[in-house]
């Protein structure tokens, strides 16, 4: 048996060893990382010619969380879609955290800032798709799906 053989064995066989239905590390990650392109371009579509600026950049993460999520996994390292709006000296800063938090996945911190206050809500991925949302001292179990609705009550101060 070749080198390139052996090596294409191995790898089938470690993919075999990840029972049905049991996420990876990898996986999850990946759909975090399409949650936060999904939240960006809802946002920027949420405020295409309002006159409120969306500024999307790329944040590199070394994921502590993830060790020993799955069988494979040890610290991962990813970049990630980060979300600012921008109206004068009001911002809203959307930033992914880590992928594992406190029993939550896809850990996100938004921060709305106007007038020197810093108003902070915590987000993470909702089990098929969007978000929960829930404020800075609230506990995870008070996690509300985050509606449009939801979303500009929590970024009212950047009115």
């Amino acid at each position: 048996m070749s080198a390139r053989e052996r090596f294409f064995k191995k790898v089938q066989q470690n993919t075999e060893i990840i029972p049905p239905g049991k996420k990876t590390a990898e996986a999850e990650i990946r759909a975090f990382c399409q949650r936060m392109d999904d939240l960006a371009q809802q946002i920027t579509e949420w405020f295409a010619h309002s006159g409120i600026e969306v500024v999307l950049a790329t944040k590199h993460i070394h994921d502590l969380s993830t060790i020993g999520f799955s069988l494979s996994s040890g610290i991962c390292r990813y970049n990630i879609t980060t979300i600012r709006l921008q109206n004068g000296e009001r911002s809203v800063s959307i930033i992914p955290e880590q992928l594992c938090r406190d029993g939550e996945v896809g850990y996100v911190k938004m921060c709305v800032e106007a007038c020197g206050i810093c108003q902070v809500f915590y987000l993470s991925m909702a089990p098929e798709k969007g978000w929960f949302i829930r404020r800075e001292h609230q506990d995870t179990k008070e996690n509300i799906l985050m509606t449009e609705n939801l979303f500009f009550q929590a970024v009212d101060r950047l009115a």
